[in-house]
């Protein structure tokens, strides 16, 4: 079985990965200067705003939250809410180097859930699954034949719908 919405929502993140290393080379140029101009900020801060956007889209179509493994805040979300880089501290330079990587992994765990849970889905054969379906429906009696199902004495339990 093809899953369109597994193959379009791999193919969003893929993009979003790519535009995040592009963003990160961005940063990186900018911060590995000797000091940083008013006009490579701007261009940071710009976009910066364009990610945002791009991850709260991403976000939404995708309804993933970040599940705390290690730290308790998304790591794209925290370098999107950088305000400045200019007069940032080399502590913070490097919180956010840090961040960088838990991004991308982060990003890349997402990918992978997509990756796996298409190649589980290729598994499954559309024709045993109809079957399956089928017999689930014709062997499961009604909910008001289930409230009159006694046997010797021993009820059978329904199963809740």
């Amino acid at each position: 079985m093809i899953d369109k919405k597994y193959e379009s929502d791999i193919k969003i993140v893929k993009t979003f990965l790519e535009f995040w290393v592009k963003f990160h080379s961005i940063y990186s140029n900018v911060v590995s200067k000797e000091s940083i101009s008013k006009e490579d900020e701007v261009k940071f801060l710009e976009t910066k705003e364009l990610m945002k956007n791009k991850y709260e889209a991403l976000k939404n179509s995708l309804e993933f939250k970040y599940m705390p493994h290690g730290r308790l805040t998304d790591p794209a979300n925290d370098i999107l809410l950088i305000d400045n880089v200019r007069f940032m501290a080399e502590k913070n330079l490097k919180k956010v180097e840090r961040d960088w990587k838990d991004s991308y992994i982060f990003l890349n765990s997402i990918l992978e859930r997509l990756k796996n849970n298409k190649r589980r889905l290729g598994q499954f054969n559309p024709i045993g699954v109809f079957f399956k379906r089928f017999f689930e429906q014709r062997l499961d009696p009604s909910p008001a034949a289930r409230r009159y199902i006694h046997r010797g004495g021993i009820r059978i339990k329904s199963r809740p719908h």
